[in-house]
């Protein structure tokens, strides 16, 4: 964990070069859980090269609350997860586009694709065909569904693999309802395997010189991140869980409380931080109640307990409870919305939240997830903002040796874009 608390000195650029720096990564996703795969990748060093359609882009460039952003095709949801990429614009419907994928192909370390399994194999650029032209290339597909069983064509977005995957009944409130997590969770957590799944293939390809398919789905991911749950009912058969803001240990001494301004959660896992929250807030008769020692064996104890919990939480702040729970060892925090936690100062000392560097036109800050870690050498860092759509397409056509008058040509014929 980093000890710096300057946040000018973390973002410095470090003399060590990242993990991924030499690594070339061409990005044929869109949307959000490819992109925020090959995100993590440029972090650390690769260089991501989106691979965009000419006319419109990524629909990511649209997609967010901000009409100016929308419009410029940088909208938020783009923008937080395409720092340090590069885009080029290349309608791979053309005999000409395909033929420019393939040069990039041939430079290229790990090729990303995130469509239904045969809309690559359309095109020409399937696994079978990538990898016959480039034996040692990583080759990841992320999917739905993933690219064999009985459900594998089937169109998936994240909303629907937390339906199908069992997710919405897991987080049901007290009545049984089922509820969406909040963000695009399945997504994000495809696009970490997915980043995962890519580094470990290219520390096997530093022993065995042999590239690798990749098969990510979206509700295997969603499944795995369920762990424990999943073992617990792949074990017994049943959902033994309770719905609601219970812990997920079963605690009785957990849950959301109301206090004198606002939420307060809390969890006690343990029969030592149980006792301590409960002397801690003043309810030393309900510490010394044996029952606590194993509270498995009496499922109605929380519900004994929680009147009680609720009426002493009731008495002070949630600022107070914190503080004091905090001290006496139990885990407990105030309930907080997103911009009370940017603007913490606790997070200033992580690179958590990251500022991206000025993008041209638009004069205003603008502050984007990093990889979730830090490393004492040569970590992640933001270089340059996210790409237009088609920013870097004359720059990458120069570098695999097309001329001026072929770009020229390429561009007017609409096989190539660049920036209005």
């Amino acid at each position: 964990m980093s000890t710096n608390t300057d946040p000018a000195a973390r973002s410095a650029p470090s003399t060590v070069a990242r993990p991924f720096e030499g690594v070339r990564v061409i990005d044929t996703s869109h949307v959000l859980a490819g992109p925020f795969c090959s995100y993590q990748l440029a972090l650390l060093g690769a260089d991501v090269i989106r691979i965009e359609p000419p006319k419109n882009g990524d629909i990511a460039r649209n997609m967010g609350p901000d009409a100016e952003l929308n419009t410029e095709g940088l909208g938020l949801a783009f923008v937080s997860q395409n720092a340090n990429k590069r885009s080029l614009a290349v309608d791979l419907k053309t005999e000409e586009g395909r033929e420019i994928l393939w040069q990039l192909i041939d430079t290229a370390d790990v090729f990303i694709e995130n469509y239904r399994p045969g809309a690559m194999q359309r095109l020409g650029f399937d696994a079978d065909a990538v990898t016959a032209r480039k034996a040692d290339i990583i080759y990841a597909s992320l999917t739905g569904y993933g690219q064999t069983g009985p459900l594998s064509g089937r169109p998936a977005y994240d909303h629907v693999v937390q339906s199908f995957s069992g997710m919405m009944t897991a987080n049901k409130t007290l009545s049984g309802a089922p509820h969406r997590v909040g963000f695009a969770i399945v997504d994000y957590v495809t696009g970490l395997f997915g980043a995962f799944s890519i580094a470990s293939a290219l520390f096997q390809r530093t022993h065995t010189g042999h590239g690798q398919r990749i098969d990510v789905a979206m509700l295997d991911a969603a499944l795995t991140i369920m762990g424990p749950l999943l073992t617990e009912i792949a074990t017994t058969g049943a959902l033994n869980r309770p719905g609601g803001n219970r812990a997920f240990s079963g605690s009785p001494i957990s849950g959301i409380f109301e206090t004198a301004d606002g939420l307060l959660a809390t969890t006690a896992n343990t029969y030592a931080q149980a006792t301590a929250l409960l002397r801690a807030i003043g309810l030393e008769d309900l510490a010394a109640d044996p029952r606590l020692k194993n509270w498995g064996a009496h499922p109605a104890l929380g519900d004994e307990f929680s009147p009680l919990l609720r009426r002493k939480f009731a008495e002070q702040s949630a600022a107070h409870w914190e503080e004091l729970l905090s001290v006496a060892e139990v885990p407990a925090s105030r309930v907080r919305n997103l911009p009370e936690v940017l603007e913490h100062p606790h997070l200033a000392t992580r690179n958590v939240v990251m500022e991206v560097p000025e993008i041209d036109g638009l004069k205003r800050p603008i502050r984007v997830p990093g990889a979730g870690f830090e490393m004492a050498n040569g970590g992640q860092r933001i270089d340059s903002p996210p790409p237009r759509r088609g920013e870097h397409s004359i720059e990458i056509l120069r570098s695999i040796g097309y001329e001026t008058e072929r770009i020229s040509a390429l561009i007017a014929d609409d096989v190539v874009g660049v920036p209005a």
